[in-house]
């Protein structure tokens, strides 16, 4: 009777994406001889699989069962290196246009574009990118480790949800949007016409209006904001009327706002925004450490004033622009307020000499007279 063993080992699910598969055949080489001993010679195969399509297949014989102890050993080694390969992280950069949109790797690890992530080696990595106004964007991309892996994300404009709408009296006229998209027969003579342009971009447009039979065409131009729905009224006026400007009608909008937060390096600081929401003490009493506090309604698209002030400390004042649904950050470094202690030094004073006058006979008239009496004293001794 003909004998056989077999035996088989399988790994499956490792962290690396490795599976393994090693199956080991002995056959004895007398199988019809029961006096026989066994053929300690064996055959064994050995396959190793992968995620990114590694694969060796290799047959061997053994001149023993020991030595097929030694080749399962060898294989959970391989195995074993192959693992800390894995272990290796990657890295993952989302670029999108356009910027400021959220990226999530694998639903869990998102940030604002451009973004930069550090992940899982030698695996896939799920990444979506979403932005208001816009349709998202999602991918799957394979990170080998320690190497990084760029995505650049094109995002579309979502037609469902930037919307601008036209109402023109009377109606069947041919309405245009940028001299480009036209809509004709809009509506009704008798009546209005309404029409509609989905997937406007954001920003300024031109609508003309060419009217039907004796009615003058209209041109204006309207304002239309990312995810929302414009709406623009226009009467058109008969040709024997004199023309006059119509105001299209806007329907008007919340206003747009973001959230701002302020980080400083000293505790018990007062910050403001404005000068008039004032948060004090924040993170608590004075002294060494971080504080932080969190302005939102802030309003969008404008600039606003944030001032931070703490005792012994120089005031810090800042003017940044808020973006609209995002948090934007401040960090502040307060700067040590610097008193001068030196004593200011003296001035000696400087005595002011008057001139001295002296009480006594004018000197010029005793000269004169000395002199005087000198000369006769002269003639007289000459006459003798």
């Amino acid at each position: 009777m003909k004998r056989r063993g077999v035996l088989g080992l399988i790994f499956g699910d490792l962290p690396a994406g490795i599976d393994v598969f090693l199956l080991f055949f002995r056959t004895p080489s007398s199988c019809n001889s029961p006096t026989t001993p066994p053929n300690p010679r064996s055959t064994h195969q050995i396959l190793l699989f992968n995620q990114i399509l590694i694969f060796s297949h290799f047959y061997f014989r053994s001149m023993s069962f020991k030595y097929g102890k030694i080749v399962i050993l060898i294989t959970l080694l391989l195995l074993l290196v192959v693992q800390v390969q894995g272990i290796t992280p990657g890295r993952i950069v989302v670029y999108s246009s356009p910027s400021g949109a959220v990226a999530c790797i694998d639903t869990v690890n998102c940030d604002t574009t451009n973004a930069f992530f550090t992940v899982s080696g030698n695996t896939w990595h799920s990444v979506v990118v979403t932005n208001k106004g816009y349709l998202p964007w999602s991918d799957t991309i394979f990170v080998i480790s320690d190497h990084t892996s760029v995505v650049n994300a094109d995002l579309q404009l979502d037609p469902a949800i930037t919307v601008l709408q036209v109402d023109v009296t009377p109606g069947s006229g041919t309405v245009c949007l940028d001299s480009e998209q036209c809509h004709q027969n809009v509506g009704a003579f008798s009546s209005s016409g309404t029409t509609q342009f989905t997937g406007v971009s954001p920003g300024y447009h031109t609508i003309t209006v060419w009217g039907p039979a004796n009615y003058q065409n209209y041109y204006t131009t309207v304002y239309v904001d990312l995810a929302k729905s414009t709406y623009v009224t226009i009467n058109l006026q008969p040709l024997n009327m004199p023309v006059t400007t119509v105001t299209p009608v806007i329907t008007p909008t919340a206003p747009t706002t973001g959230t701002v937060r302020v980080y400083v390096d000293r505790t018990g600081s007062t910050i403001c925004i404005d000068n008039t929401n004032c948060r004090m003490m924040v993170g608590g009493t004075g002294g060494v450490g971080t504080g932080t506090t969190l302005f939102n309604n802030v309003t969008a698209n404008a600039l606003h004033t944030i001032s931070v002030t703490a005792e012994g400390y120089k005031p810090y004042s800042l003017q940044i622009l808020v973006h609209e649904d995002l948090i934007n950050t401040v960090d502040v470094s307060l700067q040590l307020l610097t008193v001068a202690t030196t004593a200011p030094t003296p001035i000696p004073a400087t005595p002011t000499l008057l001139p001295t006058t002296r009480a006594g006979l004018n000197a010029a008239p005793v000269l004169g007279a000395l002199v005087l009496c000198g000369t006769i004293f002269l003639f007289r001794k000459k006459d003798e």
